[in-house]
């Protein structure tokens, strides 16, 4: 950008045809790989997908504005879409990186709603309280859980029944992996203890 600024008032010349061919190779490229891993779920495929997204606007860019200046012979365009570009791409690395740290300080992943996760362990008969509930993930795809559940004490006879139950009910919230600490009604262990008691 620091070059592209002073092109502004004093533009030069540049080659619109080989601007054009690069660009028609390098939308091409990028576009495939793109393809390639925009399935993807995990951070490092969401970050490299990004990443070439950006490629493949920039070159587009490159396209539209050889073209511009095929036909209207105005170099001003060039320094214009260099700043206009930088500007997006800073904008999406803001983007990743906010989502980068919330996975490296194990933060609740944003697609999940852990007050709906609550909900849910909350609806599986014979659960009475959920507390220390933590909920992460290891690269953006693997999510994780950790809870203290309450249940009545019946339910205790037959703990991997319960559990298997409440894992289902964690499977709807995309949540495979979790660790489950089933106590009875009488006894609370952990740092909150602040029991949601279904009504």
């Amino acid at each position: 950008m620091s070059q592209a600024i002073p092109r502004l008032i004093n533009p030069e010349p540049v080659n619109a045809e080989g601007m054009f061919l690069i660009a028609i190779v390098g939308v091409t490229i990028n576009g495939l790989g793109y393809f390639r891993l925009k399935k993807g779920m995990s951070q490092n495929e969401k970050i490299l997908s990004w990443h070439l997204l950006e490629d493949i606007l920039g070159w587009v860019v490159l396209l539209i504005g050889a073209i511009i200046i095929s036909f209207w012979n105005e170099p001003v365009i060039d320094p214009i879409m260099t700043i206009g570009f930088t500007i997006f791409v800073l904008w999406g690395v803001s983007k990743n990186a906010k989502e980068t740290f919330n996975l490296l300080l194990e933060g609740v992943p944003t697609y999940i709603d852990i007050d709906k996760v609550k909900e849910s362990i909350l609806s599986v008969e014979g659960v009475k309280a959920v507390h220390d509930i933590h909920i992460w993930s290891l690269e953006g795809e693997t999510d994780i859980l950790t809870a203290h559940v309450i249940v009545e004490d019946k339910y205790l006879e037959r703990p991997d029944k319960m559990r298997q139950s409440i894992k289902s009910k964690l499977e709807e919230h995309h949540i495979e992996h979790s660790t489950l600490e089933l106590e009875s009604e009488g006894f609370c262990s952990g740092t909150e203890c602040i029991f949601e008691l279904k009504r």
